[in-house]
């Protein structure tokens, strides 16, 4: 008797399912899919609201052009899309979505309601559809669509079990919001989280949009980009080297109006900073490539996150040149009378109503004069006057102590700590990091580890103080690099270690700072991009006193 095969084909609500993770995988990549259709839509308005993360409700509404009735049935079919009609058309995709599996990969894991009306309409429609099934009918509704999500993967608990918690979904859903209104300033973006605001965006120019995606301080500290060679284009802004970040969230590359992630992208925007931004600091940029359809394939990832292109080397290379051209105010090294090298050449941005700058100060050396709020130490140099702030200023001397490989100094005797089972199994991998940076942890037998020494840069700090603090910070450090992981504990360390806004110093105490602080290799921020100092130059003080 023949045995049966062992392959078969699968049930056609099972193939869904799976097809659906392709697209479909958490509630942010829902939010992605319906805002790339409300853009394409030619929408100006968009509105999104979700609940518990995402998988009790995702609705996002807006103004564009909205569906008839039959158009609007058919969207929520497999391989549905009006962006797409011949095979041609693959090869020069000019909107973001045409896959035509949004709509039906969501019906699949949840429940779809859908609410259209075309502009010139007088009555709307609404879908409804969940488990196969599709129900049509007129509607009362604004002009635009709006399409309400609920019940996400609830057909698919194993997938739900894999999802963050609703807190850390929501912060997904609005960095990918984020990501769309730096790529579309010229659009309202809301999202509202459980009934509250969460990011609102109104129609900005695109520095302005930098400012509510990013934070004011740093559109204040970004460079024009425009670069242009015969059909490619690059434009948008990058950060001065006085603002730099531990890691690569704060950089927005788009090809041609399409958020993509390229770690080649990055690496070409960072090697002009090579020699003007410390080597553990990252830029910031929002930019925009602009070139020819055809020499872009998008179609090679299902929530076409990624790209390829054609001619790889000239776009990076253009990309590194653009960036090169934008910084060449801001010279690699300076050499100063003292001898000791400053990486900025000179002041840029603004910063409140007082001028940021990480040159002047070091040749005449800086004079205390005293103590503001217990926070900042007020100086005098040969530019004018500087304001410093204590704790950044320190952090930053602290954490380049780190990373140059001081020594450790020793405990006598060695301080016991005992810790949770967790706790053990979380610190014995990073142990031989550690001790890199002068914290040598001995295990004891059981969950108790020896503490033999101490980073030498941290002084009299309590043991266990530190190690809690550097505990809190593991769990982000599984998936980098060693550098990386030495960095990310460095800053953690000299953070812990500093001194803190309130901390009453001497005048001695100032002194030494302020002269280590000189001594720093990049003492423009601490090691998370904040600025340590601001000056108020003779001549602004002039100016504000009518003087010019």
């Amino acid at each position: 008797m023949a045995q049966p095969s062992p392959i078969r084909l699968l049930p056609p609500h099972i193939a869904d399912r799976i097809a659906a993770g392709e697209v479909v995988d958490r509630p942010a990549s829902v939010v992605k899919e319906l805002v790339e259709n409300s853009l394409d839509a030619g929408a100006t308005a968009i509105s999104v609201e979700i609940r518990n993360g995402g998988l009790s409700l995702i609705r996002v509404s807006d103004d564009g052009s909205g569906m008839d009735a039959a158009d609007a049935a058919l969207a929520v079919a497999r391989f549905s899309t009006s962006k797409i009609r011949t095979l041609n058309d693959l090869d020069a995709i000019t909107t973001l979505g045409f896959r035509g599996e949004a709509l039906a990969s969501m019906v699949a894991v949840a429940r779809l309601d859908l609410l259209t009306r075309t502009r010139d309409a007088l009555e709307g429609v609404r879908v409804r559809a969940a488990d196969g099934q599709v129900e049509s009918q007129p509607a009362a509704s604004p002009a635009g669509c709006s399409v309400a999500v609920t019940d996400l993967f609830y057909n698919t608990p194993a997938r739900r079990k894999f999802l963050k918690s609703p807190l850390r979904e929501s912060q997904l859903v609005r960095d990918a919001l984020a990501r769309y209104a730096l790529a579309y300033p010229g659009v309202a973006f809301r999202l509202l989280v459980n009934g509250k605001e969460s990011l609102v965006a109104p129609p900005a120019s695109p520095l302005e949009r930098i400012a509510v995606a990013l934070g004011r301080e740093a559109a204040q500290e970004m460079i024009d980009v425009n670069w242009e060679a015969a059909d490619l284009r690059i434009s948008g802004f990058i950060s001065a080297p006085t603002l730099g970040r531990r890691d690569r969230q704060g950089q927005f590359f788009f090809v041609n109006g399409r958020p993509v992630r390229s770690g080649l992208l990055a690496v070409m925007l960072e090697r002009p900073y090579a020699g003007r931004l410390p080597l553990e600091r990252r830029p910031l940029a929002v930019l925009h490539i602009r070139l020819d359809p055809h020499l872009v394939d998008v179609n090679v990832h299902p929530r076409k996150d990624e790209i390829r292109l054609s001619q790889e080397r000239s776009v990076y290379g253009a990309l590194s040149r653009a960036v090169e051209e934008a910084l060449i105010p801001y010279p690699q090294t300076v050499q100063d009378t003292t001898g000791i090298a400053w990486p900025f050449a000179d002041g840029v941005g603004g910063f409140g109503a007082l001028r940021e700058t990480p040159v002047g100060y070091a040749a005449g050396g800086l004079e205390p004069l005293g103590q503001l709020q217990n926070a900042y130490i007020v100086a005098r140099s040969r530019e004018g006057l500087v304001v410093v702030d204590q704790h950044a200023a320190h952090e930053q001397v602290i954490f380049e102590g780190l990373l140059a490989g001081a020594e450790g100094r020793a405990l006598t005797p060695p301080v016991p700590l005992a810790l949770t089972l967790r706790e053990a199994e979380l610190l014995q991998p990073f142990l031989p990091a550690l001790a890199e940076l002068g914290l040598e942890l001995e295990p004891f037998g059981g969950n108790t580890f020896l503490v033999r020494s101490l980073p030498g840069a941290v002084g009299r700090l309590d043991p266990r103080q530190l190690l809690d603090a550097l505990l809190d910070e593991l769990p982000g450090c599984r998936s980098l690099t060693p550098e990386e992981v030495r960095e990310r504990l460095a800053a953690k360390t000299a953070c812990t270690a500093a001194l803190k806004a309130g901390d009453i110093l001497s005048p001695e105490e100032m002194a030494g700072l302020l002269q280590a602080f000189e001594a720093a290799w990049s003492p423009a921020t601490c090691p998370h991009g904040r600025p340590a100092f601001v000056l108020l130059t003779t001549e602004e003080l002039e100016r504000r006193f009518m003087r010019r």
